[in-house]
């Protein structure tokens, strides 16, 4: 079967589109929780994390992913049909996020690094594929099996394993470290331009949450 695929979204024939959410600088409210589960009657947020999935061809968040990232929420990841969008936000002045957007790119199929700017926050959208049966065999169980952290559980130490990769990356991000951009360029960026190339970035002593997000890309 051939999967027909668009940025903005991945949407696929014949396939869900599943969407998950954690806030980490700060916690909702009742008030902005309340707001989140307007979204789908299936949504069950908690003051850190909530899921969505939607079946079917036309069935999707309403009005994209973008708002709760802009509002609520510090990463986030969707997958339909293999296509991924991963997203990393937080925030920055100016001089930080310029050099952020220095590793904007559009390579195979569309897959690469989109970087926007608003008020002082810098959201990193990654659009790939990456290995889901690495992602599986690495979480013991399924997100809808944990409580909030107001029932015990620690939102930065959750062991669902593609937001806590997120999550690690992240604060190496913040502290201007780009080199998860400048592999993810390496793996799908066109390499042969150097007017599109981002800047030279050593890849020695990599740590650990780096490499292990950089190991589960794939080519399409």
């Amino acid at each position: 079967m051939r999967i027909i695929s668009e940025r903005k979204g991945f949407q696929a024939d014949h396939s869900s589109t599943s969407y998950e959410f954690l806030a980490i600088d700060r916690k909702l409210g009742k008030e902005e929780k309340a707001k989140v589960s307007k979204l789908s009657s299936r949504a069950n947020p908690t003051s850190s994390r909530v899921s969505f999935i939607y079946n079917g061809d036309y069935s999707d968040l309403p009005g994209g992913w973008e708002p709760l990232v802009k509002k609520y929420y510090d990463v986030m990841y969707s997958e339909s049909y293999d296509w991924w969008t991963l997203a990393i936000a937080f925030n920055a002045d100016k001089k930080d996020a310029e050099k952020i957007k220095e590793y904007e790119f559009y390579g195979i199929d569309d897959l690469g690094i989109d970087v926007e700017e608003e008020g002082g926050r810098v959201i990193i959208r990654i659009d790939c594929r990456l290995d889901a049966c690495s992602i599986l065999a690495n979480s013991r169980k399924r997100y809808s099996e944990y409580d909030d952290e107001e029932d015990g559980e620690d939102e930065i130490t959750c062991r669902e394993p593609l937001l806590k990769l997120l999550a690690a990356n992240r604060e190496y991000l913040e502290k201007g470290d780009c080199r998860l951009l400048y592999g993810i360029w390496l793996e799908y960026g066109d390499q042969e331009n150097e007017e599109s190339s981002p800047p030279e970035t050593k890849m020695t002593k990599l740590p650990m949450a780096i490499t292990k997000l950089l190991s589960l890309l794939e080519q399409p």
